[in-house]
Formats: structure tokens, sequence, C-alpha cells
């Protein structure tokens, strides 16, 4: 707990250090922050998938 703590106090500073204000840090949701951070360019993004071209592929169309 006390490791997740660290990092969350560290992730706090590194957004306050690139801009990111006091106000907007605490207003934030936690987990909404996480999930943006971690976010995956499109091109890393292997499971994308056309719907149109699944189908395709799938029954052959």
């Amino acid at each position: 707990m006390k490791n997740q703590q660290e990092d969350f106090n560290l992730l706090a500073q590194q957004l306050l250090t690139e801009g990111l204000s006091q106000k907007e840090f605490d207003d934030s949701s936690f987990f909404n922050m996480m999930a943006s951070l971690n976010a995956r360019k499109k091109e890393d993004r292997a499971e994308l998938v056309d719907p149109l071209e699944a189908i395709n592929q799938t029954y052959g169309l």
C-alpha cells in the first residue's frame, strides 16, 4: 500500500511539473487519469479491427 501511495505522489509531482494545475489534479478522477496516461497509440493496438472487414473475413463476403 505504501508503494501505491508513493507512486500516486510521484504521478502527481510529474503532472504538476508538466503544467497541470493543482485544481485540475484534485478535480480529476484518479482512474480516468490513469486510463489516459496508459492510452496506446492506434498503431500499437493490434486488436483494432474494422468491423466490416471482420465480417467479410468471417463469412467470406
